[in-house]
């Protein structure tokens, strides 16, 4: 996908977002604070993952989440970020070393608070606004041409916040299908604001918190093989097609 094109569509998601904001930022202020008064907030758990960039090369970015669901309108999250795999790119006769080539290798990893606001449910169908603010690392490894003598390795602070919007369309009462797009900023020396880029992701969204509830419950263990089962061809081709991106 083409990162320009993807900037553009992330940036212009934003504004729309920022206006709708602030036209009813009253009401937006008064429904998050209906919200908080839930009595008994839902436990949420997943996992995240990302299509992100790091200089117009795609890599993944995933992340194990827990919070606080408040009246399905409202969630306050914790999560725990990082790359799957550290992005790789060959230097070659640079400045900066006396080696002919050098591979550099970028990771990163961080830590971030989350508030996800759902401003639109029609039936199965609702769109929310996830925001981020976090703080972490950035590792910059650079190793001889055969990947493994390390030459030199740099660290730098990195405070990412993100913003966006989330669709999701529900399957059975705890697995559905998620997409969404946003642009996660990288604030901190030049070398962590590389990492600044549009983000996006479609696939097979399950609910563990939904299901962990459900089994405490009403539901049995039986009941869900049997829904399972039910919609085994459904699910399969949903995850077969979610793989794809």
């Amino acid at each position: 996908m083409n990162t320009i094109h993807l900037k553009k569509r992330a940036f212009f998601i934003l504004f729309l977002l920022c206006t709708l904001v602030s036209n009813g930022q009253h009401e937006l202020l008064d429904s998050i604070k209906t919200a908080l008064k839930a009595p008994d907030p839902t436990f949420i758990f997943g996992f995240h993952n990302r299509n992100t960039f790091i200089q117009s090369n795609r890599t993944k970015l995933y992340g194990l989440v827990a919070g606080l669901a408040f009246n399905k309108k409202l969630k306050l999250t914790i999560g725990v970020y990082s790359f799957g795999k550290a992005d790789e790119t060959l230097l070659i006769n640079n400045g900066n070393f006396t080696q002919d080539s050098t591979y550099r290798f970028i990771n990163t990893s961080n830590v971030s608070l989350g508030i996800e606001y759902d401003y639109y449910h029609r039936k199965r169908l609702s769109l929310s606004v996830p925001l981020q603010i976090g703080i972490g690392n950035v590792a910059y490894r650079y190793t001889d041409s055969d990947k493994n003598t390390q030459v030199r390795i740099e660290n730098y602070r990195i405070i990412p916040i993100e913003i966006g919007t989330n669709a999701y369309y529900e399957l059975l009462p705890w697995v559905g299908i998620k997409a969404g797009i946003g642009y996660r900023l990288a604030v901190g020396p030049k070398e962590s604001r590389r990492l600044a880029s549009p983000y996006y992701n479609l696939g097979l969204s399950i609910l563990l918190g939904e299901i962990y509830r459900d089994l405490k419950s009403k539901k049995t263990l039986i009941s869900i093989f049997l829904i399972l089962w039910s919609r085994r061809h459904y699910l399969l081709s949903r995850l077969y097609y979610s793989l794809l991106f």
